[in-house]
């Protein structure tokens, strides 16, 4: 009996009959209690027989015979052993535990199925207290871990929480809190405890609160706990239609306790408009208008939906009291309650530090492209806008749009009621000559009435009385109007009747030519709503110009209606006219996908489209690609579909339901000639269901090897290996013919495909006859014991040698396999350490070997090459791929091989030194120095263009830097002479010129003085010698008068260094801290540079005259206005030094902080505060100015 089970020839029709005779099979084997092991070591002859067998071993729950399934190679049975969940059940813990799967499982299976086994156990696995365990192995790799940690109980995942807030990304968030809410609170209670956290939420914050709409459905309570707390209105806007509508219905309460918030900031206003009375609409009115701490939130058009919602009586009233007469009670000026607080200001000052250098960005010089003039002349043009003279320029630059008299009459008659405008306009109408001045008054009318169908029934009446003979375009604009905003199909039959009087020759009956689309559509929603019989006439005119209606302002019980009577009424009209029934099943399409409707949910649509298409087929090619496209009628259509369409999918559809239409094998064998579609998933289905000997699939090989030896072609070979046939005799004799001829192709072409057909041994076959790609399909997914065998045969050929460095991450040993390879094949090795680095930036250990190992290659290789201009683009990657192990390593040896083809391509590895400048060795910048300073002279650097210019900068501010680096006296003295004096030298040269160029590159240089990675690092000697022999050497050529702002530039930055010496000496622990650093200690070098600059300015006033205070600031803010971002810690700075001038307390001090405190600090919290001290000085001369500025409005 057992051997009559196997082999198995399936029986059935179709897909479904052949699945279902398998399942029968199974359940009959079982239900009869045959032996399982007498079965299972029958030989197989199919693949049917093998999957027969790992479902009857699923039915009997033998898992060591899936076990043994799942380390096979081929994915089909791996794929179907998957399907044993039972597995997961907890008496096979012992199988199914972390260690068990890591040491014993996983290294036997191949990689393929071992990420689909994991993603089958992090989807299958819900255990709480097994995922805690997955968690706990897999914790080093939190994307793995996350998986696991949603499954876990709510009291782990709240107290696991808070060790990986740092890690959690919007899409970690989003996932765990669906499966535990509170996870949500937690993290908004504790973002912004840490610096990282805080950055990502600050640089995230919309992508972090999408997360919190998931709690919606779940725990609204919690939801609005977090809005109330930390939503930013003015960045997300008000909260959705749906959100709103769910508040106000399940969560009244939270609204009325915080009218104004809700009301001002959160929720949708017409969704809000809906669920309040008219009393109530008042009330919030009104705290609206009092609420001065909403700002200009607060105008007619953002509560227009609520005054809406008035009666009409009570409407123009409560306008008039509002917007007219003002009468709104006593205004408040201050939030009842805490409002929403946004994470800003101090809170986020960690990111911006004033004692954090400029990060210039490599791209700059990798893309070299011509300024941008057109902002430099929108900057003139505002500027312009400070002068009468030059406004008319502004003008023609910004042009304001003037109001029409349509706006003017709206905005006159905004407040009145419809019948005081009724009876201002009809008068008006009469005198007016003008057509399209009494259209605009017409129109204010028309939206004075509303959808107050007695006011609508007024307008009618007096425009049939007055207006009926008016030019046809202003009838149309009229009738066009009242059906969009009056919602005239509501109208009671004389007024309908009216109304079309009015429209005559308009097409409102569909007779006449159509000039108002919206008037024809009204009518036709009217005869919809009402049930009535559409006239012919009418309907033929609607069908072509067709509209699906619920564009219009409709309520629900009309959209209702709409969605019932519409699709009856375009059936009904295609089942009535066959010759027009292509279009109208088209549009009835068109409208059930509007409608969000099925075809199923319209009765007889189905049977009436499959007749239609019946009648016709070659008419209906076009409506038949949509139905199938939209997966109607596809069971009732197939045959007529298959004809039209020779796709995979369609293909897989006849498979489904009638495979004898299949036996025809012309068509299939066309396409493959033209090699028009893939069918990968059809020949997969045909070969393992209908492989039976002389079946369907034995017919598809013998017309596909045929075509084969007839036209040999490459295409052909994945086909041949999908059918699962014995390749090897067609391998063996494609070989032998010629190299280069078409059957040489398609045999190496199976060799590549094999895999398909069954796995590839390769352990017998010789590599250089199966070819690379067959070889690769093979060892670069081989199971975990195998790697080391592989790796190293692979590293025996040349053609290898890159499998090898695939491999190469799955051994321990990876820099030495890339070394190997790095002598034999270097730009392999290199390409391939530079996706190993970009592939692994994201994880937390980094073999930094593995670049070591190639460094030497790179050095040999010429990448000036045309074949080799994408590595060229691959090793000028992103910085922040590059562990900062290895970041001055990398960056050094790529300048040396880049430098090689041109010293211009080099400028982005440059600018990279630059910013880590202080880890570069002495060499190299040195070399870069050299090269530079031979190339800046006059005849380089005069005219030259935007793209040199800003290498040049890039170089001039390399210079300063390096200039201040220095360990020992003798190194700094050595700089001097042989790297300032010759730029100081080449620079004077070029402002002997009076070029614009060495201007620029003065200021480049002294801005990059104030170099805070020097001035704080204590392992330096003294910055002050070098500044002050840059100051002793320009006074020799620059005179001060001219170039005061140089002097003063650099004298503040020696200040700013003293002020930091002398901090780090008096607070050393104040700067041990990132945190204390950026707080405290910017407080403390802050408030010692006020001081030391009271001094200075106090000797210049003394060495020159009084007004140089003035010049002093001025020239004092191109360090610090210009170069310092807005930040808290700037802000905080900028204190400090008023702090400190204040008390040094001399009249040019004061003068100093005065400025300050006019151009820098108009708006911080602390002026007031600063204000009042400095007016409490007893110096005259600074009062003066300072009450002196008050009286002519400046912001103090």
């Amino acid at each position: 009996m057992n051997s009559s089970i196997i082999p198995i020839t399936l029986r059935g029709d179709n897909l479904g009959e052949r699945h279902r005779y398998l399942n029968s099979l199974v359940e009959d084997v079982y239900q009869q209690k045959l032996p399982l092991q007498c079965i299972l070591e029958l030989s197989e002859k199919s693949p049917i027989d093998k999957l027969f067998k790992i479902d009857l071993a699923s039915r009997y729950r033998d898992a060591n015979y899936i076990i043994s399934t799942l380390k096979l190679e081929d994915m089909l049975y791996v794929s179907r052993a998957l399907k044993c969940t039972w597995l997961l059940e907890s008496e096979y813990q012992s199988i199914f535990n972390p260690d068990h799967l890591e040491s014993e499982l996983y290294p036997n299976m191949i990689t393929p199925a071992v990420n689909k086994m994991k993603n089958w156990l992090q989807i299958n696995l819900r255990d709480p207290v097994r995922c805690q365990k997955f968690y706990k192995y897999y914790k080093d790799d939190f994307d793995v871990s996350m998986k696991f940690l949603r499954h876990c109980s709510t009291e782990f995942i709240m107290a696991e929480f808070l060790n990986i807030i740092d890690k959690m990304t919007p899409k970690h968030l989003k996932v765990l809190s669906e499966y535990c809410p509170q996870v949500m609170k937690l993290y908004y209670d504790n973002f912004s405890k840490t610096s990282i956290t805080l950055k990502r939420y600050i640089s995230e914050d919309r992508d972090y609160f999408n997360c919190c709409k998931s709690l919606v459905n779940v725990d609204m309570d919690l939801f609005l706990d977090i809005v109330e707390k930390y939503y930013d209105h003015h960045k997300f806007g008000s909260l959705s239609p749906r959100i709103s509508e769910r508040i106000m219905k399940n969560h009244k309460h939270r609204f009325t306790n915080k009218a104004e918030l809700y009301a001002g900031w959160l929720l949708d206003m017409k969704t809000l408009a809906k669920h309040l009375t008219d009393e109530e609409i008042k009330e919030v009115v009104l705290k609206l208008a009092r609420a001065e701490y909403l700002y200009n939130l607060f105008s007619y058009k953002n509560v227009e939906p609520l005054i809406k919602k008035l009666s009409v009586d009570e409407r123009a009233s409560f306008k008039k009291q509002v917007f007219v007469q003002n009468e709104i009670g006593t205004k408040v000026s201050t939030w009842p309650y805490p409002p929403p607080s946004p994470p800003s200001g101090s809170e986020s000052e960690i990111l911006n530090s004033i004692f954090d250098d400029v990060k210039h960005k490599p791209d700059k010089y990798k893309y070299i492209e011509q300024p941008n003039f057109k902002r430099k002349i929108q900057y003139q043009c505002l500027m312009a806008m400070s002068s009468d003279t030059e406004y008319r320029m502004v003008d023609d630059c910004f042009p304001i749009r003037r109001k029409t008299l349509l706006d003017q009459l709206f905005d006159r008659y905004r407040f009145y009621s419809f019948d005081r405008t009724m009876f201002e306009l009809r008068k008006l109408l009469m005198a007016e000559g003008s057509v399209k001045n009494r259209e605009f008054m017409m129109l204010v009318l028309v939206s004075k009435c509303g959808e107050n169908m007695d006011q609508v029934e007024k307008l009618i009446n007096l425009l049939v009385e007055r207006h009926k003979n008016e030019p046809s375009n202003l009838r149309a604009a009229i009738v066009r109007s009242l059906v969009v905003r009056a919602c005239v199909w509501r109208l009671p039959p004389r007024a309908w009747s009216l109304l079309l009087d009015f429209g005559r020759e308009l097409g409102l009956d569909g007779v006449s030519p159509i000039l108002c689309l919206e008037g024809m559509h009204a009518a036709v929603l009217r005869t919809l709503l009402s049930g009535e019989e559409c006239p012919l006439s009418l309907k033929a005119a609607y069908l072509d110009n067709f509209s699906i209606l619920i564009n219009y302002k409709l309520n629900a019980p009309e959209k209702r209606k709409v969605r019932e009577n519409l699709p009856a009424l375009l059936l009904t009209v295609a089942v009535a006219d066959p010759d027009s029934a292509l279009k109208c099943f088209g549009l009835l399409l068109d409208a059930l996908s509007a409608l969000k409707l099925k075809v199923k949910d319209c009765p007889g649509a189905v049977d009436a489209l499959v007749e239609a298409v019946h009648r016709d087929p070659t008419s209906a090619e076009s409506l038949l690609h949509r139905l199938y496209n939209e997966r109607v009628a596809r069971r009732e259509l197939f045959r007529e579909t298959f004809k039209l369409l020779k796709t995979n999918a369609s293909y897989l559809n006849v498979l489904r339901h009638d495979a004898k239409m299949l036996t025809s094998t012309s068509d299939f064998i066309e396409s493959l000639k033209n090699r028009s579609f893939n069918y990968d998933g059809f020949l997969k289905k045909l070969s393992l269901y209908f492989g039976e000997e002389n079946g369907l699939a034995a017919t598809y090989v013998v017309e596909i090897t045929q075509l084969a030896t007839r036209k040999s072609h490459a295409s052909l070979a994945r086909p041949l290996a999908l059918l699962r046939i014995d390749l090897r005799p067609i391998i063996d004799e494609c070989l032998k013919e010629p190299k280069g001829s078409s059957k040489k192709q398609l045999g190496a072409a199976l060799l590549a495909n094999y895999h398909h057909s069954k796995p590839l041994d390769v352990d017998v076959n010789d590599w250089r006859t199966l070819g690379v790609k067959a070889i690769a399909n093979k060892i670069l997914i081989c199971k975990a014991v195998d790697v080391k065998k592989y790796l190293q045969k692979s590293l025996e050929w040349r053609r290898t040698l890159k499998l090898a460095l695939r491999l190469a991450g799955r051994v321990d040993n990876t820099s030495q396999v890339y070394a190997i390879v790095g002598t034999k094949r270097p730009a392999a090795a290199v390409r391939a350490a530079i996706m190993y680095l970009k592939r692994n930036k994201n994880c937390d250990r980094v073999d930094v070997e593995v670049w070591r190992a190639v460094a030497p290659a790179l050095c040999n290789l010429d990448l000036s090459v045309e074949q080799r201009r994408r590595l060229q683009q691959n090793l000028l990657c992103d910085v922040e791929i590059i562990p900062s192990d290895i970041e001055v390593e990398y960056w050094t040896e790529l300048l040396k091989a880049i430098q090689k083809i041109s010293r211009r391509k080099a400028m982005p590895i440059i600018c990279t030194l630059e910013n880590i400048l202080p880890d570069v060795g002495s060499d190299v910048i040195k070399n870069i120095i050299e090269q530079f300073l031979e190339e800046f002279t006059l005849d380089n650097v005069s005219e030259v263009d935007y793209s040199i210019k800003i290498c040049h900068s890039m170089q001039v501010r390399i210079i300063a830097k390096y200039l201040l680096l220095c360990k020992s006296e003798f190194e700094r003295n050595h700089k001097l002479e042989t790297i300032w004096e010759p730029f100081y030298n080449r620079l004077m040269s070029l402002l002997k010129e009076d070029t614009q160029s060495s201007i620029e590159y003065l200021d480049d240089f002294l801005i990059a003085l104030r170099y805070n990675k020097a001035f704080f690092d204590t392992s330096l000697v003294s910055c002050l010698p070098v500044l002050e022999r840059i100051v002793t050497d320009l006074r020799k050529f620059l005179p001060m008068e001219g170039y005061f702002y140089v002097f003063v530039v650099i004298h503040a930055i020696m200040l700013y260094y003293k002020s930091i010496q002398q901090s780090l000496k008096l607070h050393p622990d104040k700067f041990q801290d990132a945190n204390t650093k950026q707080s405290e200690g910017t407080e403390i070098v802050g408030k010692l540079f006020g001081q030391y600059m009271g001094q200075e300015v106090r000797e210049l006033v003394s060495k020159y005259f009084k007004s140089v205070v003035t010049l002093y600031y001025n020239n004092l803010m191109i360090l610090l206005r210009d170069n310092l971002n807005y930040s808290e810690s700037r802000n905080r700075f900028f204190i400090e030094i008023v702090k400190g001038l204040l008390e040094v307390g001399n009249t040019e001090a004061l003068r100093v902080a005065q400025y300050i405190l006019e151009g820098e600090l108009c708006s911080n919290s602390g002026k007031q505060e600063l204000l009042k001290a400095l007016k409490e000085t007893q110096d005259e001369e600074v009062k003066f100015f300072i009450y002196a500025d008050m009286c002519c409005g400046l912001s103090f």
